[in-house]
């Protein structure tokens, strides 16, 4: 019978053997998970968050990281077929990814900006973040349950307190304005039928003015404020001080996205602010119609809302 001492001189790999025991440590408890999620792109940050409670953890303060520094470029999201199954395309990208946001089910996009969607589904509406499925419900129904011929704004995002949204409806005999602020409980209503009677085809918001113009470029702008209506034409001008974005690749998106036709999606275009206006962007699409398919231009964002975020 051999003792471990003596074991140990004639044998030396019974020593080696027990070292490696007691230094060997789980793979699983090492920080290699962090690590991973700093070398993803944000579609797969997005992907890598979806898989379970610790892998989303360990992804956070990356996801910060690429918040700071994302490009500014929009992207769109393809969605409609009566599920929850969306196709995405990032800008520039000769990939479609698939991802699933059952909160689009259903839904018209009715504007989109600074990475928020505002969405309608039978008499209610409510913002959305695509990417980090945040939802803020607006709690007072909308008086009308179906919408068509629709323009909408929102003047900030959801989670501001000078957040107003407004849902224009245009009829055959009627224009009106359905206004709602951060915090109110009902809809106000605004008919602007007797100042402007053609189709309005834009809608801005600057500092506490609604601005309208029709298809022959007469001007009505509402303040909020007093609730004064003023009107006026203006002049038409090819140059336009913010930029848009190319439309060109309108033809890659449609095979890209395997569509016959892109004028059978009801598309909604976004519009992406700097802090010199001069260099704003938009994308521009008239989404008044109502199709089975529904596309969106959004700029990505991850926002992220706590329990007790409400209205």
């Amino acid at each position: 019978m051999f003792s471990m001492a003596n074991s140990s001189a004639q044998n030396p790999c019974v020593t080696f053997v027990q070292r490696d025991q007691k230094s060997t440590r789980d793979w699983t408890d090492l920080p290699l998970l962090p690590s991973i999620a700093d070398r993803l792109a944000l579609i797969e940050l997005i992907r890598f968050r979806a898989v379970c409670k610790d892998w989303r953890a360990a992804s956070s303060d990356t996801l910060d990281k690429v918040e700071a520094i994302l490009d500014t470029e929009p992207w769109f999201i393809l969605y409609g077929d009566d599920n929850s199954t969306c196709s995405l395309v990032t800008e520039n990208s000769t990939k479609k990814y698939t991802i699933d946001v059952p909160e689009l089910n259903g839904t018209i996009c009715l504007a989109s900006s600074q990475g928020w969607l505002l969405l309608f589904c039978e008499g209610l509406v409510f913002f959305l973040c695509v990417l980090s499925r945040a939802k803020v419900d607006i709690p007072a129904t909308f008086p009308h349950s179906e919408i068509s011929n629709h323009i909408a704004f929102f003047s900030a995002p959801p989670t501001s307190n000078n957040c107003i949204v407004g849902v224009l409806r245009q009829t055959e005999t009627e224009t009106e304005l359905y206004m709602i602020r951060r915090g109110a409980t009902t809809w106000t209503k605004h008919k602007l039928a007797p100042l402007i009677r053609r189709n309005i085809k834009h809608v801005s918001y600057h500092e506490g003015e609604i601005y309208f113009i029709d298809d022959r470029y007469l001007m009505v702008f509402l303040e909020i404020e007093n609730s004064r209506f003023y009107h006026w034409r203006v002049n038409y001008s090819d140059s336009e001080m913010g930029s848009r974005f190319r439309r060109e690749g309108e033809k890659k998106l449609t095979e890209l996205l395997a569509l016959d036709d892109m004028s059978q999606v009801s598309i909604c275009g976004t519009y992406v602010p700097f802090d010199n206006f001069r260099w704003n962007k938009t994308v521009r699409y008239q989404n008044s119609r109502v199709c089975k398919k529904q596309g969106a231009w959004f700029q990505p964002r991850f926002h992220q809302i706590t329990q007790k975020q409400s209205w």
